[in-house]
């Protein structure tokens, strides 16, 4: 799919602004198939138009959770206008100064991370019959992708080592307390805009582990925090948890334990998408952290005591992995 933009959308969009004084400034394509781009003109309200091809994306959902997120205070885009029709939106900017970049500054950082903090409350106080349930059939779904997408097409192996423990796994996973979750919310999904956090990439969210945003955030794809930092932040997060009536996971060992086995799930399913991006759309642009999560995962897997899984990926996946992707690059 290119990224210019449609005269369809185009045309859309000087009927919606009343006006075609306006350049269109596409941004970089993620995961998706949806396109995003920045709308300049002479109107002082910054926008955002975006084109999501309704054969591939939720586009209801879209409209209805951002409803539902703005109606709780979970800080969201305002959406001006949308044809469901043809999948065009014009929402509302918050600008391009993502957490990935804001991470680089160690007093930026904690900043950041408090206000995630503060909506991720917020998020999961968010009750509403739209949001779906996160299946254990999901979770073991995903699992499959990692399956299928890396072991299978990118490296000609099987995954046993991985299949043995999955049922075990998202049994775990689906047994913790349940809430709202955005579920991606990592640093490409919050933005920093002025002193406030604006939220993207929310249609997806569903009703699932009560660390499971936290497992996104504390073990980013892209950015790789301390140990130290994360255990900070996992504390202030309790703190802010406890003075609600919002169920979190006793004992703190337990709580860690909860978040660091989500989290392995969830960065498998991760580098199974990496790799699927790659078979399917020829995108190379998240092949480079695909060893890196992968790593995170082994350390994870070896701290909550599946050992066999961490053997399997340090001496079997990780350096195979490492040759098939320098030919992917060669």
């Amino acid at each position: 799919m290119s990224n210019e933009a449609t005269p369809a959308l185009r045309k859309w969009l000087a009927t919606t602004l009343t006006t075609n004084d306006f350049t269109l400034i596409p941004l970089l394509p993620e995961a998706s198939t949806r396109r995003f781009y920045r709308v300049e003109s002479s109107q002082r309200q910054k926008k955002m138009a975006i084109h999501a091809p309704p054969a591939t994306e939720n586009n209801e959902q879209f409209v209805a959770m951002a409803q539902i997120f703005r109606q709780h205070q979970v800080p969201v885009p305002q959406i001006h206008a949308y044809d469901l029709k043809q999948g065009f939106f014009l929402v509302e900017d918050f600008g391009s100064f993502e957490f990935l970049e804001v991470y680089r500054d160690s007093t930026k950082r904690t900043f950041a991370i408090g206000l995630a903090l503060d909506a991720l409350v917020e998020i999961q106080r968010t009750v509403d019959s739209h949001v779906p349930s996160y299946t254990r059939q999901r979770l073991l779904d995903e699992l499959n992708i990692f399956e299928e997408w890396c072991c299978g097409k990118m490296l000609g192996t099987s995954a046993k080592p991985l299949s043995d423990i999955s049922e075990s796994l998202t049994t775990e996973i689906d047994l913790q307390p349940k809430v709202t979750v955005h579920r991606d919310y990592h640093s490409r999904n919050l933005l920093l805009y002025g002193d406030r956090l604006g939220i993207v990439d929310f249609q997806d969210a569903l009703v699932g582990s009560c660390v499971y945003d936290l497992a996104s955030l504390m073990y980013d794809c892209y950015f790789e925090h301390a140990d130290d930092e994360i255990g900070t932040w996992i504390d202030e997060f309790r703190s802010r948890i406890s003075a609600t009536e919002l169920p979190y996971i006793q004992p703190r060992s337990a709580f860690v334990r909860a978040l660091e086995v989500t989290a392995l799930q969830r960065m498998l399913k991760a580098v199974g998408i990496f790799c699927r991006l790659w078979f399917t759309q020829r995108k190379r642009t998240h092949l480079k952290y695909v060893m890196p999560v992968l790593a995170r995962v082994t350390t994870l897997a070896q701290r909550n005591e599946f050992s066999l899984l961490s053997a399997w990926l340090e001496t079997e996946i990780e350096p195979n992995l490492s040759v098939a992707l320098q030919r992917v690059d060669s």
